[in-house]
């Protein structure tokens, strides 16, 4: 409960803060608003053109084709497309096929850099700027696993339609191409294993047939495994030792590769390992043992080896994965070519070591079949291995034949062009309205910023304010209670408009005491009932008496002081019948006498000067009891003429002829003036402007005026509605909409 009760407290602070400072708040609020408002009306309208695109995978080929063909995932070619689509080759034929050069802004920017870097031409540079530009304008957006969006933007409609349109058709003959070289590509390499293997298997077939002029076979021994299985297993150790020397190709490509991307650091990289890595390798070549395993005992289809296959393949990805992770933490400022292509080198050295580890197995599968046949004859055994190696590679020639006949070839080509094809389902249309500048979001977004620069200029400025803002604060600080609490009131705002135009209006005469304040001083106002409980505080803190002479003084200027010592000689005229005296011993900057209404000399300065009061310096003024004794006429040296009025018969007189003497001096920081009259009057009350005047002025003031006398009996907060504004709930006794009446009010 207590710990809600100091939440609420915090946000009603930071609300405070607001509300007073709210200026601070309003001002970068509205700045923001027009700078987002204009920025938006500035800013060129973009459009966007999008073609979606999808690739039809369509597998038409036989098993043995299809793994041979081995054609790059999906993932890989839209990959390579993204890349070529950034790459300045690509864009600068776009460029140059939609005549970009040739736009104003682009040729003007090209002039004025040729005559700042003249080693390039107009040309080039034009091409430069285009393509910086096209950099950000164009994307390829994936939408689904098969599909993604060509994405163009430009000031122009119908240009960013023609970007998505040449972008899209760039994509579908690339894709062709790409798809024939690859099919291509296999053919060369089926026919020239074609040649191989035919010529294998005519020697085969002649030592077979050598054998048989010269040996007439016996019967076959019986053994362990049928000569299916033999041919099988001869037939995988003949695909070992290609998958291993196609391994090495691969690993010695890649090498070249990754020399010819990271020279400098390709020594480092080529020895680059880390346990996981070979953890990795060793579960691979572990599970080639187990695939060979299997090979051998059941076809490629069966369910174990299908399962090993998938391990394998998850294997190789994981290290993919690991290699780039070790290459970017040691390298971490290459590009993500070279950790790709150190990935992938990795992935051909395992391959290689998996196929030959599975040349090994089956080997030894082999020798121990071999060993089996130990006790055969020999010719037998020569004529049984003279026929396996023969079905071997008539097994593998006709394999290859038909991957490399005519029709099979066709068949690919056609697999190509249907699989894997760029399909065009929403081509670029014209658009019509532009997508950006979102207006309504830059306006949000400027004004979520003015807010926020607003919120921490208010809270750095009250961090940088020391004033006083909480009467806890001001009594526990000062040690002083406080006598009253003196709220914002109009009347104050319209008096001093008053004294303006009176400085400016230098003839016009006094009023003779028919001062506003004290019309509104005498009715039901907040300030009045404020000054009232002033007095009784006043008498409480004096035994129940009000003392005689009391001395209003502030540490700086500017804090209501005059204000403060006006109205409470006003409330003790009115509401406590006593005669009373306003003294105006602010010879320096004088004020009682605009704020009252009554002529300025002859005064205070003049009677000390003289030695004692003439009838001619006390003035009246509405009130009855209430007279004002103002400063007189400006002396040279007002602090000598104040030193001599304690104990003087001025304020004998004043002191004899009236009930209570209040008198108004000077701030006690800048000049001495009230602390030199403190210890001759009965009490000292000291005015604080709460959020104005620093917290170290005002406890240097009450500090200096305690050093010669301790009869200062308490503090006036002024001010303090605008730092706590639920201080008062006039509102709820109607006292908002009082103010002087009609004919009382300012006039101009």
């Amino acid at each position: 409960m207590q710990e809600q009760e100091i939440k609420a407290i915090d946000l009603r602070t930071y609300v405070k803060a607001l509300w007073r400072r709210r200026w601070l708040l309003i001002i970068p609020i509205v700045a923001a608003g027009i700078v987002g408002y204009v920025s938006g009306k500035l800013l060129p309208p973009v459009y966007e053109a999008k073609s979606t695109v999808v690739v039809r995978v369509q597998e038409r080929l036989s098993e043995p084709l299809a793994r041979l063909v081995g054609r790059s995932p999906l993932e890989d070619q839209l990959s390579r497309l993204q890349e070529k689509v950034k790459s300045r080759t690509f864009l600068i034929e776009l460029v140059r096929s939609l005549d970009m050069t040739d736009d104003p802004s682009v040729r003007e920017w090209a002039e004025s850099m040729h005559e700042k870097n003249p080693s390039m031409t107009v040309q080039q540079l034009a091409e430069t700027r285009a393509v910086e530009y096209l950099q950000n304008r164009i994307a390829i957006v994936r939408t689904s696993s098969n599909g993604f969006q060509v994405v163009a933007r430009d000031y122009d409609p119908d240009r960013a339609m023609l970007l998505a349109q040449h972008i899209t058709n760039a994509f579908v003959s690339a894709s062709n191409r790409e798809q024939i070289e690859e099919i291509r590509a296999v053919h060369d390499f089926s026919v020239e294993q074609l040649v191989i293997y035919r010529q294998k298997l005519e020697e085969a077939e002649q030592r077979l047939q050598e054998f048989q002029e010269t040996q007439t076979p016996g019967g076959l021994v019986e053994n362990p495994v049928t000569s299916e299985n033999v041919n099988k297993v001869d037939i995988l150790i003949s695909q070992a030792m290609v998958d291993r020397d196609r391994a090495a190709e691969r690993r010695t490509e890649r090498r070249t590769a990754l020399f010819n991307l990271a020279s400098e650091q390709y020594d480092r990289l080529s020895t680059l390992t880390s346990e996981t890595m070979d953890a990795l390798f060793e579960e691979l070549v572990a599970l080639e043992r187990e695939i060979a395993t299997v090979l051998v005992r059941a076809s490629d289809n069966a369910p174990e080896a299908t399962t090993l296959f998938v391990r394998s393949a998850e294997n190789k990805d994981r290290v993919r994965a690991e290699a780039r992770s070790l290459a970017r933490e040691e390298f971490p400022d290459l590009s993500q070519q070279v950790y790709d292509a150190f990935a992938e080198l990795k992935i051909a050295e395992v391959e290689e070591m998996m196929a030959t580890e599975r040349r090994r197995i089956l080997g030894r599968f082999m020798w121990d079949y071999a060993q089996g046949r130990a006790n055969a004859p020999e010719r037998e055994m020569e004529y049984q291995r003279l026929v396996q190696e023969v079905e071997s590679n008539r097994a593998l020639y006709e394999a290859f034949l038909e991957q490399s006949a005519a029709g099979q070839i066709t068949e690919a080509l056609e697999a190509a062009r249907a699989g894997g094809r760029f399909e065009i389902i929403e081509p670029p249309t014209r658009p019509t309205s532009p997508v950006a500048p979102d207006r309504l979001m830059i306006l949000a977004l400027s004004l979520l910023g003015g807010f926020v620069v607003g919120t921490a200029s208010v809270f750095v400025t009250e961090q940088a304010d020391t004033s006083f803002k909480d009467i806890d604060d001001i009594e526990r600080t000062l040690g002083l209670p406080t006598l009253a609490t003196v709220p914002e009131a109009d009347i104050f705002k319209a008096i001093g408009s008053d004294e303006k135009r009176r400085r400016r209006q230098k003839g016009q005469q006094a009023l003779e005491g028919r001062s506003r304040l004290v019309r509104y001083m005498m009715r039901e106002t907040p300030v009045s009932f404020e000054f009232r409980r002033l007095a009784r505080k006043l008498g409480h803190r004096r035994g129940g008496e009000t003392p005689k002479s009391i001395l209003i003084t502030s540490a700086h200027r500017g804090e209501g002081k005059t204000t403060a010592a006006a109205c409470l000689a006003i409330t003790l005229a009115k509401h406590h019948q006593r005669r009373t005296v306003l003294v105006d011993a602010d010879l320096r900057k004088p004020r009682v006498h605009q704020l009252m209404d009554v002529a300025r000399d002859p005064g205070l300065a003049d009677a000390l000067e003289r030695g004692h009061l003439l009838g001619s310096d006390l003035k009246s003024t509405a009130l009855e009891n209430l007279y004002v004794l103002p400063c007189g006429t400006r002396r040279e040296q007002p602090t000598w003429l104040l030193e001599s009025m304690p104990g003087s018969r001025v304020l004998e007189e004043l002191l004899s002829s009236f009930d209570h003497v209040i008198i108004d001096t000077a701030p006690n920081v800048p000049v001495p003036d009230a602390i030199l009259m403190g210890s001759s009057v009965d009490a000292v009350v000291m005015v604080v402007r709460a959020g104005i005047t620093p917290r170290e002025v005002v406890a240097r003031g009450l500090e200096l005026q305690l050093e010669e006398n301790a009869n200062v009996l308490g503090l006036v907060v002024n001010n303090l509605a605008r730092v706590l504004p639920y201080y008062y709930d006039y509102k709820y006794y109607r006292y908002e909409g009082q103010g002087p009446p009609e004919e009382e009010q300012p006039k101009g």
